[in-house]
Order: C-alpha cells, then sequence, then structure tokens
C-alpha cells in the first residue's frame, strides 16, 4: 500500500520534503506498532551509499513502526538534496509486520554548460551566463526551456533573429551531473536600416542617423550589421550630441527594433526629446567650462535634479578650498527659463579671501607619536610647489578627525573625543590660517578576562595562537572584529562552512576593564566526495588534479578551493575557472567539488610600431660622431604564441624586432610549472640578433640558452642558466692593427647563477623597499668557449620614503670581468658596455668607458661601476612628478685600472669616474612612469676621432680631430631609472 508519493519543485530550490495528504497518513497509521521486516531502496544504484542511507533513516529492521519516524525519514532523505521524487510503500508480510520499500528518483545538477556555434558578439561567457543555469544547483527540463528562451533573447540583440537552438542533456548517473549542450545555427546577422525617428529631436534626422555611427563608411559601404553594443553605442551617440549642445535633458530611447525578414534588416524605433538648452553660469567667480563640466555632475550624468545639482555646490566649494579660498560659500539658483527657451543654472559664488594653511598642530596626543598621526592625515600644509597655499578644506578635515578617532578606539580609548579649531590670522600674518587637533584621549581600556566557549581541546591551542584581543592587552571593536575573521576562517578551511561566531563584553571588577566571552558553533562538518573537472579539451588531465589542493576524503577546506582556483589561472591557459560544490544546499556529509574550465585561446598575436629616439651614435658606415648624435630609429615587433602546448601548460613563442639598428628573431619554449612544482620554471631559447647599437661593430649573434627558474620565497628567486652562442663582429670602426684580433667569430659557452632579491613596494615606481640581483657566469673551455672567463654582476638599489610623497631611490652597481686562458682577449661583444637612461645619464647610450685611441668608438670594458641617486617628489597633482638626481661611474679598462677620481688626465684616459647631476620629469601611467631626463656632466669625456669613412680608415686618408661627449644629454624613456 503507497503511503508517501513525493516530488521535488526545481523552482523552490528546497530541500524540504513535500507536505503529505491527510490520507496517506491514515493509511500510515494502520501499520503503527507494526515490526518492519525488511527495508528495501529501489533501484539498487542510489546516489548513496547505503550506509549512508542507513544513517539517515530512523529506525531499522526489527524496529517498531512508527509515522512520525517515517515523516522523518523522508525528511532527512529529501534533505540531502540528492532526490527528485520519493515514494513509500508498505506492504503487510503477517499480523503486526510490515516491510517498506522506498522508491526514488535521483536528483540531477547543473555540469557543465557549453554554448557553441556562435560568432562573437555575444562571446562565449555572456551566452553561458544566459542560461541562468548555475554550476551545481538542482537541475529540471524547465531549466533547459528558460535557458533557450534566454538566450534566443540575447541573440536577438545581437542581430541573431534567424537562430535556431538544439539543446542536448547529458546525465551522468555516476556524478548526478546534468551536462547541457546548446548548438546554435545563428544565421544570417542582421544590418540596420534607416532608423524611424519620433518625438520632438529638434535636430534633422539624417544628423541623427550619421551620429549613430550605424552606417559604414558614411553609407558608401552600407549598413553596420547588428549587435547589442552597436545599439547602445549609437543611442549614446546622439546623447552626446545633444550634450555638446547644452541640452542636458535630451532623452534618447529605444522604442522597438523592427526585424524584416525579406531583407533581413532591422529598423530602430527612436523616441528623441530633445529638451532645453541649459545652460550652467557662475557669478562672483568665474570658472571655466572645462572646470565646470569636471565639477557639476549633471554633464556626466546628463540629468539635471537638485541632487547633482547639491553635489555640484559642494564640489566647487572643495575646489576653491584647494585652492585656498577656504572660506568659500557657494550658494545655486534652480533652473530658470529665458524667452529664447534656455534654462539657466547659476552658481552665486562668494570665495572671500584667499588664505594659506601654513601650520597644523596635534595637542594631547600621549599614547600616539606625532609622526604616526600624521601619516593618517590628509590635510597638508603649504609647500612648494604641489601645494602652494596647502591641501585643506572641511571635508578633509572631517576624515582626518575620524582617522585619528579610528586609530583610538582600536587601541582601546573607547572614549576618545578628537575636536579642531581654526585659527584665521595666525601669528599675526593676514590670511594665514592654523589648523589645531585637539585629542582628548580618555582611559584606555583592557581585556581582564577571555572565554572561549564551543570548540574542541584540539582547536583550543590554534584558536588561541590567532587572537588579537589578548588578556592585558588594550580592548577594541577592531580586534574583536579580527577574532572573528580568523576563527570562522580557520573552520570555514577545515570543512564547518556553517561555523558561527557570538561574543559578549561584560565589565570587569577592575575599571576601565572588560571580560570577553567568545561563543563558537562549528557546525556539522563537510568532506570532499571527490573531485570533478569539466572542459578540457586540449589539457591533460594530471595538469589539472596536479594544481587542485583538494582530495578525496578531506575535510571541505574553503582556503584549499581558493588557491587550487588561482593556481589554475596562475598557468596562463584558462579564460575562465568557475568552481562550485554540487548542490550547495544539501545536508548530506560529504560533497562534490566541481571545476569548470574554459580553455583560453590557444594562439595570440602581438604587433608594435615605434621608434628609438637619443642619441645613438654616428653613422653606420662613416667614423663620423663617435659620441653620438640625436637619432631616429623606427621600430616594428611582431610575436605569435602557441599556448598551453600539447596539453602540458607550456608556451611556444617567436618574437620578431626590426630597426634600422637591429633585426632580432627569438623563438622561446617556456614550462611555468616543472614537474607541477610552482616554484620551478624552465625556459629554452633560440635566438637570431644582428645589431649596431654598439655603434662600433655590427654583431651577429645566435645563441641557445637553458634557463631552470627557482623561486625560493616570495622575495627571492634563483635562476640557473646555460648558454651557447657564436658572435661575429664586422664594420669595426678601430685601430685597423687590432681588426684581425678582435673580428674573428667567437664560440662562448656559459654557466650562469643568478641570485634576485625583490622586496619593492611596487616593482614599475617603488617608494620603499630594496631590491638585489647578482649575476655569475664563467665560460670554460670544456663548454666550447674559447676565450676562457668569469664574469660577475652586483647591483644594489634601495628605496627610502621620507615623507608620504618624498622618496629617496639609490642604486649601486659592480661588475668584473677576468680572463682566465683561452684567446689573449676578451671579445668585444662580451665586454662591460653602459651609458643611458638606466645607468649614466652623462652619456649616451652604450658610450661609457674606454674607446678606441684612433677612431674614438666606445670598445667596453672588464669592470662597471655605477653609482645612482635620486629625490623624487610630486610636482603638480597626483600623476606629473619630478626628480633631482646624481650619477657617477663609468666603465673601466681593467680592475688595475679602476679609480674613483673625477678628471680625464689626458685624451687617452677613460679610466676615470664621470658624473653628471640633471633635473627630470616623470608622467605617471597604468603601465610605469613616462620619463624625460635631462643632465649635466662637467667632467664629460675628451678623445682623439676621426672624420671620413671607413674607406678612409683603411687608407689612411681619414683626419684626426679632438672631440667630446656632450655635457648635456637627454633621455626619453619608460619607467624608472632604477
Amino acid at each position: 500500500m503507497l503511503l508517501f508519493v513525493c516530488s521535488r519543485s526545481l523552482g523552490a530550490q528546497t530541500n524540504q520534503a513535500p507536505s503529505t495528504e491527510q490520507p496517506l497518513i491514515q493509511e500510515a497509521l494502520k501499520y503503527e506498532g507494526s515490526t518492519i521486516t525488511s527495508i528495501q531502496f529501489e533501484p539498487e544504484d542510489q546516489p548513496l551509499t547505503h550506509a549512508e542511507l542507513g544513517q539517515l533513516l530512523p529506525f531499522q529492521t526489527g524496529s517498531r513502526f512508527e509515522e512520525r519516524n517515517l515523516q522523518l525519514a523522508i525528511q532527512k532523505l529529501y534533505s540531502t538534496g540528492r532526490f527528485a521524487d520519493l515514494a513509500v510503500d508498505a506492504m503487510a508480510t503477517g499480523p503486526g509486520r510490515v516491510a517498506l520499500r522506498f522508491v526514488t528518483k535521483r536528483a540531477y545538477f547543473v555540469g557543465r554548460v557549453l554554448v557553441q556555434g556562435v560568432k562573437e558578439p555575444p562571446n562565449g561567457g555572456q551566452l553561458a551566463n544566459a542560461t541562468k543555469l548555475r554550476l551545481g544547483t538542482p537541475y529540471a527540463d524547465s531549466g533547459k526551456t528558460q535557458a533557450i528562451e534566454s538566450v534566443s533573447d540575447l541573440l536577438r540583440q545581437n542581430g541573431y533573429y534567424r537562430a535556431a537552438i538544439q539543446a542536448h542533456v547529458d546525465y551522468d548517473p555516476e556524478t548526478e551531473s546534468a551536462n547541457l549542450t546548446f548548438n546554435i545555427d545563428p544565421g544570417k546577422r542582421a544590418r540596420f536600416e534607416a532608423p524611424s525617428i519620433a518625438g520632438d529631436p529638434m535636430r534633422p534626422a539624417d544628423v541623427l542617423i550619421h551620429a549613430t555611427h550605424w552606417k559604414r563608411l558614411y553609407g558608401l559601404l552600407g549598413w553596420q550589421q547588428v549587435t547589442d553594443e552597436r545599439v547602445r553605442q549609437g543611442l549614446d551617440n546622439i546623447r552626446r550630441l545633444y550634450q555638446k549642445d547644452n541640452r542636458l535633458r535630451a532623452t534618447v530611447n529605444l522604442t522597438s527594433l523592427d526585424f524584416h525578414p525579406a531583407t533581413d534588416t532591422v529598423q530602430p524605433a527612436l523616441d528623441v526629446r530633445a529638451g532645453p538648452v541649459i545652460l550652467v553660469q557662475t557669478k562672483g567667480a568665474h570658472l571655466d567650462r572645462g572646470k565646470l563640466k569636471q565639477l557639476v555632475p549633471i554633464f556626466q550624468e546628463r540629468s539635471v535634479d537638485t541632487d547633482l545639482l547639491v553635489e555640484g555646490q559642494h564640489n566647487i566649494e572643495n575646489y576653491l578650498e584647494g585652492q585656498g579660498y577656504f572660506g568659500a560659500k557657494v550658494t545655486f539658483s534652480p533652473p530658470e527659463s529665458k524667452s529664447s527657451g534656455e534654462q539657466v543654472v547659476t552658481y552665486q559664488i562668494d570665495r572671500g579671501s584667499r588664505h594659506k594653511f601654513v601650520h597644523l598642530g596635534i595637542n594631547g596626543a600621549r599614547y600616539f607619536t606625532l609622526s604616526t598621526i600624521r601619516e593618517r592625515l590628509y590635510i597638508e600644509p603649504a609647500q612648494f610647489p604641489r601645494f602652494p597655499y596647502g591641501r585643506y578644506n572641511a571635508a578633509y578635515l572631517r576624515q582626518d578627525i575620524q582617522a585619528i578617532e579610528n586609530l583610538y578606539t582600536s587601541n582601546g580609548f573607547r572614549d576618545v573625543k578628537v575636536t579642531s579649531r581654526i585659527v584665521d590670522d595666525y601669528r599675526g600674518r593676514k590670511n594665514d590660517i592654523a589648523v589645531f587637533i585637539d585629542i582628548k584621549e580618555g582611559r584606555q581600556w583592557f581585556v581582564s578576562e577571555l572565554a572561549i566557549d564551543g570548540p574542541s581541546a584540539s582547536d583550543l591551542p590554534p584558536l588561541r595562537a590567532m587572537l588579537a584581543s589578548l588578556v592585558g592587552q588594550p580592548y577594541s571593536e577592531a580586534n574583536v572584529a579580527a577574532d572573528r575573521d580568523n576563527f570562522l576562517n580557520y573552520y570555514y578551511n577545515d570543512g564547518y562552512p556553517n561555523a558561527t561566531f557570538e561574543y559578549y563584553v561584560n565589565p570587569a571588577n577592575q575599571p576601565n576593564r572588560v571580560n570577553l566571552r567568545y561563543v563558537l558553533n562549528p557546525g556539522e562538518r563537510k568532506y570532499v566526495r571527490d573531485i570533478m573537472v569539466m572542459g578540457l579539451q586540449t589539457t591533460r588531465p594530471g595538469l589539472v588534479y596536479d594544481r587542485i589542493k583538494l582530495r578525496t576524503g578531506e575535510p571541505l577546506s574553503l582556503a584549499k578551493n581558493t588557491e587550487s582556483q588561482r593556481s589554475l589561472y596562475d598557468l596562463g591557459i584558462f579564460a575562465r575557472v568557475n568552481t562550485a560544490l554540487q548542490d550547495p544546499d544539501g545536508d548530506e556529509e560529504s560533497k562534490y567539488v566541481l571545476y569548470d574550465l574554459d580553455e583560453a585561446k590557444h594562439y595570440s598575436l602581438n604587433f608594435g610600431v615605434g621608434a628609438q629616439i637619443a642619441r645613438i651614435g654616428g653613422g653606420v658606415t662613416t667614423l663620423d660622431n663617435p659620441a653620438g648624435t640625436t637619432g631616429f630609429a623606427p621600430r616594428v615587433t611582431f610575436g605569435i604564441s602557441r599556448l598551453n602546448f600539447l596539453g602540458l601548460g607550456q608556451t611556444v613563442g617567436l618574437q620578431t624586432a626590426v630597426s634600422t639598428i637591429e633585426q632580432r628573431v627569438s623563438l622561446t619554449y617556456f614550462i611555468p610549472q616543472l614537474i607541477s612544482n610552482p616554484n620551478l620554471s624552465l625556459t629554452v631559447t633560440g635566438l637570431y640578433d644582428n645589431s649596431n647599437d654598439i655603434r662600433t661593430f655590427t654583431a651577429d649573434r645566435r645563441e641557445g640558452s637553458l634557463q631552470l627558474g627557482q623561486k625560493l620565497t616570495k622575495a627571492y628567486t634563483l635562476q640557473y642558466r646555460l648558454v651557447f652562442r657564436r658572435v661575429s663582429e664586422s664594420n669595426l670602426k678601430i685601430n685597423q692593427l687590432l681588426v684581425p684580433l678582435l673580428s674573428q667569430p667567437e664560440h662562448v659557452g656559459l654557466g650562469e647563477i643568478s641570485l634576485i632579491q625583490d622586496k619593492r613596494d611596487d616593482p614599475t615606481d617603488a617608494h620603499h623597499g630594496i631590491y638585489t640581483t647578482i649575476d655569475l657566469a664563467y665560460a670554460p673551455g670544456f663548454l666550447s668557449s674559447q676565450t676562457h672567463f668569469g664574469r660577475g654582476l652586483v647591483r644594489n638599489s634601495t628605496y627610502y620614503q621620507l615623507h608620504r610623497d618624498l622618496v629617496l631611490a639609490r642604486s649601486t652597481q659592480f661588475g668584473l670581468i677576468d680572463r682566465t686562458g683561452g684567446l689573449p682577449a676578451i671579445p668585444l661583444a662580451e665586454r662591460f658596455y653602459s651609458g643611458g637612461s638606466t645607468s649614466i645619464r652623462a652619456f649616451p647610450d652604450f658610450q661609457a668607458g674606454p674607446r678606441d685611441t684612433v677612431t674614438g668608438f666606445p670598445i667596453g670594458g672588464n669592470v662597471l661601476f655605477i653609482n645612482n641617486v635620486e629625490l623624487r617628489f610630486p610636482l603638480i597633482g597626483d600623476n606629473l612628478g619630478a626628480v633631482i638626481f646624481e650619477d657617477f661611474g663609468n666603465v673601466y679598462q681593467s680592475l688595475s685600472h679602476f679609480s674613483l677620481r673625477f678628471r680625464q688626465e689626458n685624451l687617452q684616459d677613460f679610466n676615470y669616474t664621470v658624473q653628471d647631476a640633471g633635473i627630470g620629469i616623470r608622467y605617471r601611467t597604468p603601465i610605469g612612469p613616462i620619463r624625460l631626463d635631462f643632465s649635466f656632466s662637467p667632467d664629460a669625456p675628451r678623445f682623439y676621432g676621426l672624420k671620413g669613412t671607413e674607406q678612409d680608415l683603411i687608407n689612411g686618408t681619414a683626419i684626426s680631430t679632438t672631440q667630446k661627449i656632450n655635457a648635456f644629454q637627454f633621455h626619453f624613456s619608460l619607467g624608472q631609472a632604477f
């Protein structure tokens, strides 16, 4: 006899069992008190194991049958979320005996959702989101129907009016997943046709149509294809058109998009109402139109209402206060209609006298030092050139007072009071103001006792170790909040997703002390049932599973789940990594953890056009200007990369660069996480380079290298390299007696190791920290080096934040090359070269150090020493800054020739230390500061050079002249000098 029939509703998405009908309950009462002789589940294949099912039932074979226990059993079965339908059948097997049979239908949950067949837009992510099928949530066929309707709407918005969608659902009983594939035949994308325009546009229709940009090349190539983005941009373009005419109340609405099947075109219907011209003017003080547009938000919002006008009023006041008019008062009048039909908004400005904020006084601070308080303040007394009148207004002062109060309350001062006083005509100087901040600290409150209730004995030691509120330490709500976050994160990461935290504060027996009581309820612990990965096409599964930190049977850690997601993103081969729990609301102890991955596009291209503008140095075929002249070298770059090569998460890349001074091709194979270790990487590189950036010679380099990178900690990295290269030099502009020795092709094999320490706050624009590199290399004979030599280069940079916006930066480099055997001279291409924007700014690029005594061209050296010092400070606003710098150093012939003297002894002496000083401009951009540096060197080198061609050099007819490095140099580049 059937006792219960229950179905689960996807729309409600509840795990509560539906209420039973009263007649069925009456039938169940007939068996009340009977002995249960057997319990069966049909079908045999259940979503839960028999042991798990047995634990959910409040009775077993041999128990007395009770109707309330049967209801409880059904409630528990439904609460797991694993059943879509459930029926219970009871059959008498004798007097006072009953057999129970549970007939179930397993529930399915949303797995991978794949939408394919559509050319962007819309993209795959937009289509998947349109289905509204969330990973891991319960699935029903009604969800598929709704998804098709939503996707169809999105396709129509993007011009696909004839799209046909076929949906296929693949049910996986083993994991209860319903994987959905939507195959779309989008048909032809419709094009725009001339829109119909109604309303009161006050503009010719052709002007509005032109503004939409829905026509291709002014209509010569017909109409654009319809996309949602183009529709929105077209409407915005019309609104901007009216905004330029000061019609800020103009409305542009799309009333319909009418599709015409015969022509595959769409006609937008627009309702355009121009509205009146609204002018914003000021009285009492002049503000230009550009500044008004920045300050009064009606221009950005394209609307006029009281709230926006009030916001504009406050913005103007703050702006004037920033200009030194600290007592400025601004009022406004609502839009006033004129006879011409215009409406005028008038801001009445009373600037008052211009003041200068000259002094900031802080009184009453005993617990904190003044420097600790000042670093939290935004107001700032006048300082040239950034704040000639100081940075102050009433809003800034209120914020700073709140910041001071927060500092004190977070350290136990519950009763702190912070007030401010403004003193005008400070110390008798008219219009100078001083701001005094008075702090009444009050008594500091401390924790007298702390009790933690709820955790197990094994959990208490780690919880106590992370306490912010300690007995005898200051009491604050901030510390309690930190304890709450730490405790809950501890439980969330140990498999308790429903842990709760409560706290109670009571006065202690001693004054200014409190007793704290924390109450923790961990809740039910959850475990990982299994890991399910979906969406892999070319990626090898082992690559993914090796980076998932969760393991079957372990507690369900949210931190490990997040770390796994981040680790998969770090591979750089996935466009999206979506993770979820299957049936998150179900009460079962173990959960499937789902990872739905979208692989990124396998190929990426980059192309760039640029130029190098600098004192590049001399001609390519002449001996003129060995010290460099201002030159222009256009540059083109192209690259292609194949991501996720062979499904291993590795990258193959080809990069090329062509300019008038260099032609370069490199092929790279990169393994980001070698042997599944996130701290190891391997790079294999093949390189061909033909360059003339050092104008002494043209270098033809063919190179192969192997680099193993090892990340020791967040701040320390080791790199190990093997490098093999063959370098040929041609077009040598040196003494002809040296050409036979230095022009021969050279084979070099190097073993290298580098240690990198990076503790900078911002690698592109550091304000504090330290950066150190140590590079050591040796070229022995057994690596096929024809010249045996060792090379070391050490660089150390430090950054000190002297003030909030004042940074002192220093960098020192020292390098040494020592020949140990083989050929008698270090090859030209292996020597140190320096000079330029990132080294010694007294020189053009690569112009420092020893020079050929005949031609005057640089020939490099075996010792390098450079020291740079910069004082960096803001100039105007937050984006424009400046530096004052001083450099000294040089490239020296050998260690025995190293000298710190600052004077050149004669025209053949290059082994002295050159110095320069200068100023620079920095403009902040998202990719680093753009910089322009101007330097002056009082001891720039002089030397002998030649006038003529290379043939004149060979013939001995070149003319010898005295030349010098220009004392004034400029450098234009991206990024800080160091």
